[in-house]
């Protein structure tokens, strides 16, 4: 699934949420919070449908995602990595140090 696939599924998420008789009270903030959490949950739950490797134990890394502040849905959080992908391989901890990059903690 590209970028354009997972925008094109936030908003059938967000316009799902829009027109739900549960939601209809909240405001716009709590509704784009529940998209955010469905679409979080979508990906940790199908990570190759997303572009992700099928096991996210092969990733040691996750790199913090932004929408532009323009879009209508703002989605915001962190999706693993291969950092072997990144050209600057050497900007890693540069990267790290200023919140771009994680670790990912493995479940002990």
């Amino acid at each position: 699934m590209n970028v354009n696939e997972l925008i094109t599924e936030a908003i059938t998420e967000f316009l799902d949420v829009e027109v739900n008789g549960e939601t209809e009270n909240l405001n716009f903030a709590s509704k784009i919070e529940i998209v955010k959490n469905r679409i979080t949950d979508k990906v940790k739950n199908s990570p190759h449908v997303y572009g992700l490797a099928k096991d996210a134990e092969e990733y040691e890394y996750e790199m913090f995602f932004s929408s532009n502040p323009n879009d209508m849905i703002k989605i915001d959080g962190w999706m693993p990595i291969d950092t072997k992908k990144i050209e600057l391989a050497d900007k890693i901890t540069e990267y790290i140090e200023i919140g771009l990059l994680r670790r990912i903690e493995k479940a002990a």
